[in-house]
């Protein structure tokens, strides 16, 4: 390995240690530093909403750990489950989680750190793909051809 792959590898480890605790930290800084009546959102639409999205984000973040799961300890490329229509259902998970539970505290700030960390898990995910890619080559880019990268159909 040369030694700028080696400098790449150590940089995406710490990117990637950072990256997780910075969003959470974010978050919650966003969630408590809102100016509101109200812990939950007052209009019961947004409410509602709020609670079925983030069920569904908790359905989905289940299923795929499942799936992964399973591929793993068989040693195969997980293709199965919500893997079928999308590459990184844990991802889209977590978004869905957070996007309903910004709508059920309704903080403004909450949806603006969610869209400036969307490129960074976007370069999270393709760093990952790489590596998926290097050890399972031709079934990887075929799967890859074959599925949306977070929203099927569209992304």
């Amino acid at each position: 390995m040369s030694r700028f792959s080696q400098r790449m590898n150590r940089m995406s480890v710490a990117v990637n240690a950072v990256l997780r605790p910075v969003f959470a930290a974010l978050l919650a800084i966003s969630q408590f530093t809102s100016r509101r009546g109200a812990i939950f959102t007052p209009n019961d639409v947004v409410l509602i909403l709020g609670v079925l999205i983030t069920v569904a984000g908790v359905w989905l973040w289940a299923a795929a750990a499942r799936h992964l799961t399973r591929a793993v300890a068989a040693a195969t490329l997980a293709t199965t489950g919500p893997y079928r229509t999308i590459r990184h259902p844990i991802y889209a998970s977590m978004y869905l989680i957070c996007i309903g539970m910004g709508l059920v505290f309704f903080a403004w700030l909450w949806f603006a750190v969610l869209l400036a960390f969307a490129p960074l898990w976007w370069l999270e995910a393709r760093r990952e793909e790489e590596a998926i890619a290097a050890e399972y080559s031709e079934a990887y880019t075929a799967h890859q051809s074959q599925t949306a990268m977070f929203v099927p159909g569209i992304w």
